[in-house]
């Protein structure tokens, strides 16, 4: 074999082996999510720092996350020009804590811890004297289970001195604009009906 031959055939070699290397396929995200081609690459766990993600210990969280890592995934990250870079979300509330998927306490109420360690309650209502507590979420269920039904509106209030909850309702009335009432201390709900004026 003539030594030009040789050198075209290790020509051809090196050729193909560069083109197998540089054809990798697709999602492939380097240990640590540096690299990536779609935004779900990113969400990776990592010490805290990559892609918004953060690592507690058990002895911050061990009920919650054991040790091991969390991401806030899936606004954690985004995958632009083929890197991850970090994507901060504003956390006003426990319920975006929660759907930015931080840690939760199973404490009563609940509460969520952010990366930067801000902690946000879940809604609740007391009494004066705090003897008695009951979360939104279990007021509402209350709601829904009782003659009010699932008829409740977003807007609500909470009063202390008589220990309720009020849920605006979505019913039609003449004259009324009503509103479930769950007592917190009993977990009883009713309708008030708030009417006034005359009502044939």
């Amino acid at each position: 074999m003539s030594k030009k031959i040789l050198i075209f055939i290790i020509l051809i070699v090196a050729i193909v082996l560069c083109y197998a290397l540089f054809q990798l396929p697709e999602q492939v995200v380097e240990e640590g999510g540096k690299y990536c081609s779609v935004d779900d690459d990113c969400v990776v766990f990592g010490e805290t720092g990559d892609c918004n993600c953060g690592c507690y210990n058990k002895e911050n969280l061990p009920s919650l996350t054991e040790g091991e890592c969390f991401c806030a995934a899936p606004t954690s990250c985004k995958c632009a020009d083929g890197t991850c870079e970090g994507v901060f979300v504003s956390i006003s509330n426990f319920e975006e804590c929660v759907e930015a998927g931080y840690p939760i306490f199973e404490s009563y109420p609940r509460q969520c811890v952010t990366s930067n360690e801000e902690t946000f309650i879940e809604e609740y209502c007391a009494n004066t004297d705090f003897s008695y507590i009951m979360t939104l979420e279990k007021a509402k269920e209350i709601a829904i289970n009782s003659e009010c039904g699932d008829t409740l509106k977003e807007s609500y209030m909470c009063n202390e001195i008589t220990g309720t909850y009020w849920i605006d309702l979505d019913i039609e009335k003449e004259g009324c604009n009503p509103a479930c009432v769950i007592n917190i201390e009993t977990e009883e709900a009713e309708i008030n009906w708030r009417c006034t004026g005359l009502i044939e």
